[in-house]
C-alpha cells in the first residue's frame, strides 16, 4: 500500500527524460546543500520560514528520490522475469513497458533481440520436427553414452529414451558387425572426422534393422570434442531386397538345394577342399520316355536321397546342373574318410530305385572326385572333379578320383598344339576380333559393340577364347594377346564415331604394369576414350586392390565408362560397384537365358535392374536369344540386349559397320 504513495511521482518521472530526471534531481540536491549552509552561517535569524522551506524541500528531493529507485527497481524486476522466461525457453516473452526512463533504450533493443531469438527458435522446431519425422538422430558422448535420441529414432529401435539415455549405442549393435569396421569408425570420429557407413543393428524385439550413418563431430571452444551427432536413414528394406535376391540367386528353384553358383562361391572361401561330381546315367533318356516332369520329380526325389545319404554336417549337397549334384567337404572332414565316403556313396547309387508319381524308375550314377587346395594345384576343384567324372565315364566305372598324372597326360598334347597355334596367331596376325552388337532397348537401336577375340587356325578354323586364353596365361603370351585386341578394338572404335565399343580387361592386365600402361597410353592418344567401355568380371580380389582402383580412376578421367561383367554368377559386392564407379552392369546369361519360363530368374533380374537403377547405374542383358526374351526385359526396364536374337557375333569391316 505504502508503494502506491509514490505513482504520481512515478508517473510525473515517466514524462521527464532519464537525462533531465537525473540532472534535476541532482540540481535539487546541490540547492539543498547551499541552502542549508547559508542557513548554519547566518545562525542569527529568528525567522524559521527559510528552515521550513528547506525541510520541505529536501522532503519532497527525498519523495521523488526514493519514487525514482522503486521505478528503477520495478523495472530491473520486470526485466529478471522475461530473461527467467527466456531461460527457461519461452521465446516469445516481450519485455513489457518499463516505469524508468532509463532503460527505454534497452526496452526497444531487449525485444528486438527477442524477437530474433524468436524467429530463430522458430526454424529450429521446424527442422528438428522435420528431423524427428524423417530421419532417427541419436546423440553420444565422447565415450558412446547415449545423451538424447529423437522419437524416429525410439521408433526404429523399438527402445523408448528413457531405456536408452546413459547406455553405450552398442546396445543395439549387432554381433555380426566386424571388429575392423568399428575399429575404422573409431578411428574416423575421434580424427574430428565426418564417418559415413553401414551398420546392422538389433532392436528391442531382438529384430534385425540396418542404417545408413552420418556421425558428425562436435567441438567446443578450445577446438575438444564434446559429442557425437548421428542422422540415419533406415534402409532395411533395401537391405532385405538385397538378402532376397542373394537367396533367390543362390538357391536351386526345384531342389531348394544350393545352387552351381553358391557352390563356387563356397570354394572361394576355403583353402582346402574336397569335392564329389554325381552325374545320373541316362537322365535324358528319362525325360523322353517319361516327360520332362517326371524328369524333374526324379531330380527332386534324388536329392532328398542324397541329403539322407550324407554322412556328416561338414558335407554340403549342392545341385551343380541338370542332372549333376555336387557334394563339397570342408577342411574338418579328413582325405581318407572323403574317399571311403565317396566309395560307399558309388554303392549305394548304383542302383538305387526311386518312386516318381505313379514310375519306379532305377537310376544309375558316377561320381568324379577331386581334393585341391589353393596352395597346390592351378585347376580349379570343379574341373579337376569334372575331370575325374569323365574318366569314371570312359572306363564306365561308378567312381574314379582325380590324379594329376593322368590330366598331364591327356592335356599335354592338346596345350602343345594349342601354344602352337597361338604364336602363329600373334606372329602372322591372325588373332581376329568379332564384335557383337549390343542394342538400346528404349530406341531398339544398336548403339554399342562388344569386342570378342577369336584365332584362326592354319586351317582356316575359329578357335575361341576358353579354347586358348588359359594356354596364354601360363605360356605369358596373355600381356601381347590383351594388347593386340585392344589396339584392334581402338582401331575400329576410331574410323566408327557412331558407336561404343567395349573391351574385355581383366586383373591380370591391370596388375601387369607394361599392360596396364599400354592400355592408358593407347587410349589417351585415341581421342576416342569416351566410346571405350572397360569390362571387368566383379571378383573378390576387388576388395584389397587399389591398383585396381587407380587404374580406373585413371581412365575414368580420360572419358571412359566402366561396366561390370557377368554380374549375378558369383562375387557380388554393390559397396565396390560404388568404389570402382561403375556406369554399367552386365547381368550374367544364365540369368537371362530361360527368363520368360523361368519365374525365379526373372524375379532376381527385376531385383538387379531395380538395385542398379537406384544406384545410377545402366543395365545391360546377355543372352537374350529370341525375341521373346528381348521383350520381356524390355518390359522388366533393361537399358541394352545383347545376344543372338539382335546379332550373331560377325568380324567386321568400316563399311559393313557404317550400313548397320
Amino acid at each position: 500500500m505504502l508503494t502506491k504513495l509514490f505513482d504520481p511521482a512515478i508517473r510525473l518521472l515517466q514524462r521527464v527524460p532519464s537525462g533531465a530526471k537525473n540532472a534535476l534531481l541532482l540540481f535539487s540536491a546541490i540547492l539543498l546543500i547551499i541552502g542549508f549552509t547559508l542557513y548554519s552561517l547566518n545562525y542569527g535569524l529568528t525567522s524559521t520560514i527559510f528552515l521550513d522551506l528547506l525541510l520541505l524541500f529536501l522532503l519532497l528531493w527525498v519523495y521523488f528520490y526514493i519514487a525514482n529507485m522503486y521505478s528503477i527497481n520495478e523495472s530491473i524486476l520486470q526485466l529478471k522475469e522475461t530473461l527467467d522466461d527466456v531461460a527457461q525457453g519461452k521465446y516469445s516473452s516481450r519485455i513489457k513497458e518499463l516505469s524508468a526512463s532509463e532503460f527505454d533504450l534497452f526496452f526497444e533493443e531487449g525485444n528486438e533481440m527477442l524477437r530474433s531469438l524468436e524467429n530463430k527458435s522458430t526454424f529450429l522446431e521446424e527442422y528438428k520436427r522435420v528431423v524427428d519425422a524423417s530421419s532417427p538422430l541419436v546423440k553420444t558422448d565422447v565415450d558412446g553414452y547415449i545423451t538424447y535420441v529423437n522419437r524416429a529414432y525410439e521408433k526404429l529401435s523399438g527402445y523408448s529414451m528413457d531405456e536408452l539415455l546413459g547406455k553405450l549405442h552398442s546396445l543395439v549393435r549387432s554381433e555380426k558387425t566386424r571388429d575392423k569396421d568399428l575399429e575404422t569408425f573409431w578411428t574416423t570420429i575421434l580424427n574430428k572426422e565426418v564417418y559415413k557407413g553401414e551398420f546392422q543393428n538389433i532392436d528391442s524385439s531382438g529384430k534385425v534393422f540396418y542404417v545408413e550413418s552420418t556421425v558428425v563431430p562436435i567441438l567446443d571452444e578450445q577446438g575438444q570434442l564434446y559429442e557425437f551427432i548421428s542422422i540415419m536413414f533406415d534402409i532395411t528394406a533395401r537391405k532385405e531386397q538385397e538378402q532376397e535376391f542373394e537367396r533367390q540367386l543362390y538357391i536351386d528353384t526345384l531342389t531348394g538345394l544350393p545352387n552351381r553358383r553358391a557352390l563356387h562361391r563356397a570354394i572361394e572361401h576355403h583353402n582346402d577342399y574336397k569335392l564329389m561330381l554325381i552325374n545320373v546315367d541316362g537322365f535324358n533318356t528319362v525325360n523322353t520316355i517319361y516327360g520332362e516332369s517326371i524328369g524333374d520329380e526324379l531330380i527332386i526325389e534324388l536329392a532328398k536321397q542324397l541329403q539322407i545319404m550324407l554322412s556328416s554336417d561338414n558335407l554340403t549337397l549342392y545341385r551343380h546342373s541338370g542332372d549333376e549334384f555336387a557334394i563339397l567337404a570342408d577342411e574338418t572332414i579328413p582325405a581318407d574318410f572323403f574317399k571311403e565316403d565317396t566309395i560307399l556313396m558309388a554303392h549305394q547309387l548304383n542302383p538305387m530305385d526311386l518312386q516318381c508319381a505313379s514310375h519306379a524308375i532305377t537310376v544309375r550314377a558316377r561320381i568324379g572326385a577331386a581334393k585341391g587346395s589353393k596352395r597346390g594345384n592351378p585347376r580349379s576343384l570343379v574341373s579337376m572333379a569334372s575331370l575325374a567324372l569323365r574318366e569314371a565315364k570312359k572306363s564306365k566305372q561308378a567312381y574314379s578320383f582325380y590324379s594329376e598324372d593322368a590330366d598331364n597326360i591327356l592335356h599335354l598334347e592338346e596345350n602343345l598344339l594349342t601354344l602352337e597355334m597361338l604364336e602363329t596367331a600373334l606372329k602372322h596376325q591372325k588373332v581376329m576380333i568379332h564384335f557383337q552388337a549390343i542394342a538400346n532397348t528404349k530406341m531398339h537401336e544398336v548403339e554399342k559393340f562388344e569386342a570378342l577375340v577369336r584365332i584362326i587356325d592354319e586351317k582356316g578354323k575359329v578357335h575361341y577364347p576358353n579354347e586358348f586364353i588359359a594356354i596364354a596365361k601360363g605360356a605369358r603370351l596373355y600381356s601381347k594377346l590383351s594388347k593386340e585386341v585392344f589396339r584392334q578394338t581402338l582401331e575400329i572404335a576410331q574410323k566408327n564415331p557412331a558407336y561404343e565399343f567395349s573391351y574385355n580387361i581383366e586383373m591380370a592386365d591391370i596388375l601387369d604394369p607394361r599392360t596396364s600402361r599400354f592400355i592408358l597410353n593407347k587410349l589417351r592418344a585415341s581421342n576416342c576414350a569416351e566410346r571405350i567401355v572397360f569390362e571387368l568380371v566383379e571378383s573378390e580380389e576387388l576388395e584389397g586392390s587399389e591398383q585396381v582402383y587407380h587404374f580406373f580412376k585413371l581412365i575414368k578421367e580420360e572419358g571412359s565408362k566402366i561396366a561390370i561383367d557377368d554380374f549375378g554368377s558369383g562375387y557380388s559386392n554393390y559397396a565396390y560397384l560404388m568404389k570402382l564407379g561403375v556406369d554399367i552392369v552386365k547381368i550374367d546369361g544364365s540369368l537371362v537365358a530361360d527368363i520368360t519360363s523361368n519365374l525365379n530368374n526373372k524375379r532376381i533380374v527385376k531385383s538387379i535392374i531395380n538395385i542398379m537403377h537406384d544406384l545410377g547405374m545402366k543395365v545391360v542383358t546377355e543372352f537374350v536369344e529370341d525375341k521373346e526374351t528381348y521383350q520381356m526385359i524390355v518390359l522388366l526396364g533393361a537399358d541394352y540386349a545383347q545376344g543372338h536374337y539382335i546379332e550373331k557375333a560377325t568380324g567386321i569391316d568400316v563399311k559393313t559397320l557404317l550400313q548397320r
